[in-house]
């Protein structure tokens, strides 16, 4: 896998060869930084990425200027994430176990928070909801949801901004109200 922009464009990652990591494609990830972009400066900005799989989004993040934190629960993915970060000389921001508890606890905001979990899962709902009523979104921050094209996301305690599809996926982008 290959970050996509910034100052570590075309630099080769290793990422973790599990059936349940399913890494942003490249395209995608153009894209959502392409949007992100014209929205606001990256440069002091924090990019949480609450469930980091593969960890591309956080390294293109960092890549970008963004200061990234990454939340995984498995460990063996985790460790994987922790080598990258290694082979690019950067410190890791990781943080192991369940993201929408650890993120609570961090005590800290962000001004993009990237959400992209199991798709069968209902973490998606439950991410927003740990967000809106722990206040961890920056009043202009930006909630990225990355998920299949026909699921649908009860988000109407946010405002949305733009979806975009790629494909069988989508990007919801959404903002406080």
């Amino acid at each position: 896998m290959q970050i996509t922009g910034g100052i570590y464009n075309s630099r080769k990652i290793k990422t973790a060869d599990y059936d349940n990591i399913k890494p942003t494609l490249s395209k995608t990830r153009q894209g959502i930084f392409n949007t992100l972009a014209s929205m606001f400066d990256f440069k002091g900005k924090v990019f949480y990425d609450l469930f980091a799989g593969s960890g591309i989004i956080g390294l293109e993040a960092i890549s970008r200027g963004f200061e990234a934190v990454c939340f995984e629960k498995d460990r063996k993915t985790a460790l994987a994430l922790q080598e990258s970060y290694k082979s690019l000389n950067l410190k890791a921001n990781i943080y192991f176990g369940d993201a929408l508890k650890n993120v609570i606890k961090l005590g800290s905001k962000a001004d993009v928070i990237f959400i992209d979990p199991p798709y069968e899962s209902d973490l998606y709902e439950k991410s927003l909801e740990v967000i809106i009523n722990n206040n961890i979104l920056n009043p202009q921050g930006i909630i990225i949801l990355e998920h299949p094209a026909d699921k649908i996301i009860n988000h109407e305690k946010f405002n949305l901004i733009k979806t975009k599809n790629y494909g069988n996926k989508q990007i919801t982008y959404l903002s406080l109200i």
